[in-house]
């Protein structure tokens, strides 16, 4: 498997409470994260430690499936969750008050199995993409979330 980094910050006008909660309640991933098509067979609190969940990711035609599980809660601090599955990851969401609002960073670690790094795109295209996207995902928080 080929592991992969990457960081995104923005900032929010809301508060880290407000939103901590949102990234933190599975429900509303699918509404914010473009390329994840569903989460469905939720056990737990959306937003509680150890809640699991399946989930279905598609990017450049390919449909990566997996299971969910929340790692970390802190509300109003940090939402920790890692995936396993089609592609295995970890995401962590941390927020810190800025101002008025929020600065959120968002670190993800993935591990690409060998086999799809042929069916994805080439490293550059890749790189584009994965900021494409984590752009989409920053404007759809802030669309959501900015008050």
């Amino acid at each position: 498997m080929t592991v992969r980094n990457y960081q995104v910050k923005a900032s929010i006008s809301n508060t880290p409470d407000a939103v901590i909660g949102y990234v933190a309640d599975v429900r509303n991933r699918p509404l914010f994260f473009p390329s994840l098509k569903s989460v469905s067979d939720i056990k737990g609190e959306p937003c509680a430690v150890g809640t699991t969940w399946k989930w279905t990711f598609v990017t450049l035609g390919t449909q990566f499936q997996g299971l969910g599980r929340c790692l970390q809660h802190e509300p109003g601090r940090l939402y920790s969750f890692q995936t396993e599955g089609g592609i295995d990851s970890t995401f962590t969401y941390r927020a810190e008050s800025e101002g008025q609002g929020t600065k959120l960073t968002i670190d993800v670690e993935y591990n690409v199995p060998e086999t799809k790094l042929g069916r994805l795109a080439s490293d550059l295209m890749a790189e584009d993409m994965k900021k494409a996207e984590a752009d989409r995902v920053i404007q759809n928080l802030k669309t959501i979330l900015d008050k």
